[in-house]
């Protein structure tokens, strides 16, 4: 990244500075859990410090940084256009944040996949006008004497400044920070799990596994090549770490969708957003779950079922919908149009998940008065969409729909939703609700 910048926006800069800029926003947070991400802008960076950026095609970055074949299709393949969206909105948020006091900033205009370089000018706070509105002052009272009369004046003229002041020392405080605003609502499906003044336990899956007594291999888990692509099918004979019995059970696909880190995730989101709104969670992993730690609590479980054995204890055989682990959501009633049945998909030609299910539930919980909610998925991707769903205004904004509450901004009590996730390399790029039930308990 040696060659001079194209600067159009009227200020100085250098490729060193974009350099030493693009690694601190490649090492934050936000961009550095996503690989995929992370390869795009480099790779739209690098073609803007170059002067190659302008004409940029999107069949071009499907190749050059997707490793999409030479016949791809943007009407058949949209992983582009929903990662530079995805870019764009992570970018904003960087810069609205942790990277507020930057220099530079990067901007990728809608429409183009073109960087623009340009000054970081963040907007200035605005200033602060506080009117004063003046305070009617009642007329004395008619009195014989003129003095007795200013003694009803002074007063309420005192009352008055009273009051303005008050108001004033509160702006000020609320200003100078003393009085801290106030936290933000817990959104919708989520705002019956939560208490003040108690700890909501979350409880996530830490499934067990099964090794031989004279190895410590696993059998179920996979120590190849990390730079396997998920679909791609393995040779087990040539992986050491795989016993060549496993060959006749073949053939074998790399895949990562069961992997865990999606609950991961999921629990960071949770824990962020109940931070947020002044609310206490305590983390117990499944295995260490027992019925003493939830008998008077709120617990949301993060995870299937068939990994926590306490979930499954839950209103057995209450709920229309059910999820069955690695292997389906089953539609206990279905509706017109609605299948029995949601099960993972898989592209035919790549083998890589293409689309996957989770099931959202809020129902009774074990003591009077509480509650519990999960995202089961049927692979760790989906389990973390769902939490994702349903923490963001739009799946909010749809569940409202589904129900017909809108208006009031209220969902049942008890329900459950099923929740459809496009998975495109590994990143889940749109969810959307494909079913939804009122649960009565019985």
């Amino acid at each position: 990244m040696g060659a001079a910048i194209p600067v159009k926006v009227g200020f100085a800069t250098d490729a060193a500075q974009v350099a030493e800029h693009l690694d601190r926003l490649l090492k934050s947070d936000l961009l550095r859990r996503s690989a995929s991400l992370t390869h795009l802008l480099q790779y739209l960076v690098d073609k803007a410090v170059h002067s190659e950026g302008e004409h940029l095609k999107e069949s071009v970055i499907a190749i050059e940084v997707f490793h999409r074949s030479g016949d791809f299709d943007s009407r058949l393949d949209n992983i582009v256009r929903v990662h530079a969206h995805r870019l764009r909105k992570l970018l904003d948020t960087w810069y609205s944040g942790e990277g507020a006091g930057e220099r530079i900033r990067f901007v990728i205009p809608k429409g183009s996949y073109m960087v623009r370089i340009q000054p970081n000018c963040a907007p200035a706070a605005p200033e602060l006008t506080v009117i004063a509105e003046p305070i009617p002052v009642p007329k004395p009272l008619p009195v014989a004497r003129p003095v007795r009369s200013r003694s009803y004046v002074l007063p309420v003229s005192l009352a008055a400044g009273a009051i303005l002041g008050a108001a004033m020392l509160f702006l000020g405080l609320r200003m100078a920070g003393r009085i801290a605003p106030a936290k933000p609502p817990l959104p919708a499906p989520w705002a019956g799990v939560f208490r003040h003044g108690a700890e909501t336990v979350v409880s996530f899956t830490n499934p067990a596994f099964l090794r031989t007594g004279s190895s410590p291999r696993v059998y179920v888990t996979y120590h190849g090549p990390l730079n396997a692509p998920s679909g791609a099918k393995l040779n087990v004979t040539s992986i050491p770490t795989l016993d060549n019995r496993l060959e006749p059970l073949g053939p074998f696909f790399f895949s990562d969708s069961w992997t865990g880190t999606g609950e991961i995730m999921a629990v960071q989101k949770l824990t962020e957003m109940a931070d947020a709104s002044g609310y206490k969670i305590r983390l117990i992993r499944s295995r260490a779950l027992t019925y003493e730690d939830i008998k008077g609590s709120n617990v949301i479980f993060i995870g299937s079922p068939w990994a926590n054995d306490m979930q499954a204890k839950f209103n057995i055989g209450l709920t229309p919908f059910q999820c069955f682990g690695t292997e389906k959501i089953v539609n206990n009633d279905p509706r017109n149009g609605e299948p029995a049945n949601w099960h993972s998909e898989y592209n035919p030609t790549t083998n890589e998940l293409s689309t996957t299910y989770a099931l959202f539930s809020v129902l009774p919980g074990v003591g009077a008065g509480t509650r519990m909610a999960s995202s089961s998925g049927i692979d760790t991707y989906a389990t973390m969409a769902a939490v994702d769903y349903t923490t963001s205004a739009t799946g909010v904004r749809e569940l409202l729909r589904r129900f017909g509450t809108a208006d009031w901004q209220i969902l049942p009590d008890y329900f459950q939703a099923v929740i459809r996730t496009e998975i495109i390399r590994g990143e889940a790029a749109g969810s959307s609700i494909v079913a939804v039930r009122q649960v009565t308990p019985k």
